[in-house]
């Protein structure tokens, strides 16, 4: 794509990034990306980051949900220069290394269950799942997984094939698990059943779980796991009856059906709690956490009941570089800044305001179709029509181009690529949030009043 035909959309100064963007198209295979704008990030700090033309931006992406403590926390890149200096790593597979012990007795502490833990480590979301699965098939003998239809869960061979919102004909061609069931998740704003889950969420309980029930009752005896995001992130940000969770948890404990909390991207106090399953009120067998738990550095975690872990055949959890000695030196830091900042606690704060600002908006803006929010876990779902709720993705895409041109990073996501994602640090100082809210209402009224072009829409990929 010819990014510098943009720069007569912009009055940003992109030159710098865009001799960045040639050689990146030249080198790097397409598959790698969904690009939204002209910008090749040089560096970071806090909730700010600077591209390559020193244009300055507040971070509401944080590196999709990575940076829950801003970008560079004093804390992590200490602990990050304190342990590259003494040893970089020294494999765990055939020796041992206080750091990845370190790092599970700590992240034990912090998940739900009065029962034995253990955790294994990766590297990503993805072979997190990946290991999920391995532990949940190893432990019940049995081979099927139940995911949920738009879900996202990596980009492994293993995560894809349980990840909903991948087309059948991608699967069947690059990823096809045959024992991977899929059930329909409970969306209260839009859903097939034609429920309205705010106003009746037990009907859209029932209506969730009675398909569910068919689903194990078909497979009886051979499902290992179901495998649900507490809310499905890349799917738009959804929230599910806190009754149907329950429901769910009820029927694997009946059934000695493993429950794995997906938390790539909710978990680390960004829900207002360490881990969004804490707001039904339930205790996974396992959780999966990635993203934010390495502040900055690569690394996965799968963390819950002992004898499940300790069920997967030696050596099936190892990597060479498993509980690397740096990444778990970060992620060690990065749960104690969670922790001693309270961050949990600032994420249902800011939250709580950010929400009710956008309620206001949408007053003033019938764009604004549903808020779906729990802390800094957000989504705000823009439609052309409030009554059918009609995606309306080439607004969103418009919102969020007026937000960049105005130093704000907001993407979009969702089923239908409508949905503004707000993931901003936890710990966004006062005065950057606010300046944020002044962009988003510049923005907003960009993209009401016709200010951004049609023309940009090409250029803007997005989900």
């Amino acid at each position: 794509m010819d990014w510098k035909s943009l720069a007569g959309y912009t009055n940003k100064s992109i030159e710098k990034s865009c001799a960045v963007i040639e050689k990146d198209e030249k080198n790097i295979p397409g598959a790698v990306a969904i690009k939204y704008f002209p910008m090749a990030i040089e560096r970071a700090e806090g909730s700010l980051v600077w591209d390559a033309d020193g244009n300055r931006y507040i971070d509401f992406l944080t590196s999709a949900a990575v940076y829950n403590a801003g970008h560079c926390h004093p804390s992590v890149v200490e602990a990050v220069r304190d342990q590259v200096g003494k040893l970089q790593n020294y494999t765990v597979v055939y020796f041992y290394n206080d750091r990845q012990v370190r790092l599970a007795e700590l992240l034990a502490s912090t998940t739900p269950g009065d029962f034995p833990k253990k955790a294994a480590f990766g590297f990503s979301g993805s072979d997190g799942v990946d290991a999920a699965i391995r532990a949940a098939r190893s432990y019940t003998g049995r081979k099927k997984i139940l995911s949920f239809k738009e879900s996202y869960h990596g980009m492994t061979t293993a995560s894809l094939s349980v990840t909903g919102i991948i087309s059948e004909e991608v699967k069947r061609s690059v990823c096809l698990d045959p024992n991977v069931i899929f059930a329909e998740y409970p969306d209260p704003y839009r859903n097939s059943w034609g429920i309205d889950g705010y106003a009746d969420p037990e009907a859209l309980t029932k209506a969730a779980m009675d398909p569910i029930r068919e689903l194990l009752e078909k497979n009886h005896g051979d499902v290992a796991a179901v495998l649900i995001e507490p809310a499905q992130g890349d799917g738009g940000m959804i929230f599910p009856p806190e009754d149907f969770m329950r429901q769910l948890r009820e029927m694997t404990a009946r059934e000695g059906i493993v429950f794995i909390d997906e938390e790539v991207q909710t978990g680390m106090g960004r829900s207002g709690k360490w881990w969004a399953i804490q707001h039904f009120g339930i205790d996974p067998d396992l959780i999966v956490s990635a993203k934010a738990l390495g502040g900055g550095m690569p690394i996965s975690a799968v963390v819950g009941r002992a004898d499940i872990l300790d069920a997967v055949p030696v050596p099936l959890l190892a990597y060479t570089h498993t509980g690397h000695s740096v990444n778990c030196a970060s992620a060690e830091a990065m749960l104690k800044v969670v922790r001693d900042e309270k961050l949990a606690e600032e994420a249902e704060k800011k939250g709580k305001l950010l929400a009710d600002w956008f309620k206001d908006k949408a007053v003033r803006y019938p764009f604004i179709g549903d808020i779906r929010q729990k802390g800094l876990l957000m989504g705000v779902e823009i439609v052309s029509d409030k009554g059918s709720k009609t995606p309306d993705k080439s607004m969103a895409l418009k919102i969020s181009w007026a937000a960049w041109e105005r130093g704000l990073i907001l993407i979009t996501f969702g089923k239908s690529g409508n949905v503004l994602r707000i993931a901003p640090p936890l710990n966004i100082p006062e005065d950057l949030l606010q300046e944020a809210l002044e962009i988003l209402n510049a923005s907003l009224e960009d993209a009401a009043s016709g200010r951004v072009s049609d023309d940009i829409l090409p250029y803007l990929k997005g989900w």
